[in-house]
């Protein structure tokens, strides 16, 4: 099945910008601070610059929020999420155990998962698909957040085919891993 990839909802317009336009705000702080700096000194001229910054990035993040809570609650119906993925039992220092970010779909008792290596939202890469998949329920997470793990999301463990994967997801593509798989299983 070459060629086959798993079709997320296309990103809004401003969840497109608002990655974009970071790197120019903070250019634009810090040339704006360097022309204030004359009248008003180095640290009104930093904290004015650097206040208009995060007031940019907050007002871009508030026009994107809505755009990607529609994206995935779209994308929950069709049974995709976005996630993270990990093998724990894997051996240390292998590149099995760091975090994959990607998409994912659900049904039941399989998840196919395709990575996001570029982080737009446009998964690439080889399906892999997992079988027999049992949810097995929340596991603690590291003292420190891995980057491809996003603020927000939990962590849980499934049994596949494949042994133990853990997965990271926001909460309400957690719910639905959980419908269509069923709840957690003691051990």
């Amino acid at each position: 099945m070459a060629g086959e990839a798993l079709r997320p909802a296309p990103r809004g317009r401003w969840e497109k910008i608002l990655p974009r336009s970071l790197g120019l705000l903070v250019f634009l702080a810090t040339s704006t601070s360097s022309l204030l700096r004359e009248n008003f000194g180095f640290w009104e001229a930093t904290t004015m610059s650097f206040g208009a910054f995060g007031l940019g990035a907050f007002l871009l993040a508030r026009l994107a929020a809505p755009q990607r809570k529609e994206r995935l609650a779209h994308d929950a119906e069709r049974g995709i999420i976005e996630c993270a993925i990990r093998y724990p039992d894997s051996h240390p220092g292998s590149i099995r155990r760091l975090w994959l970010p990607g998409f994912a779909e659900v049904s039941r008792g399989t998840v196919r998962f395709q990575p996001d290596l570029v982080g737009e939202g446009d998964p690439a890469g080889t399906i892999r698909p997992f079988f027999d998949v049992i949810f097995k329920g929340p596991v603690e997470p590291p003292a420190k957040r891995p980057a491809e793990v996003k603020r927000g999301w939990s962590i849980v463990a499934l049994e596949t085919d494949e042994g133990v994967l853990h997965l990271a997801a926001g909460d309400a593509a957690l719910k639905l891993l959980e419908e269509r798989l069923g709840g957690p299983q003691s051990a």
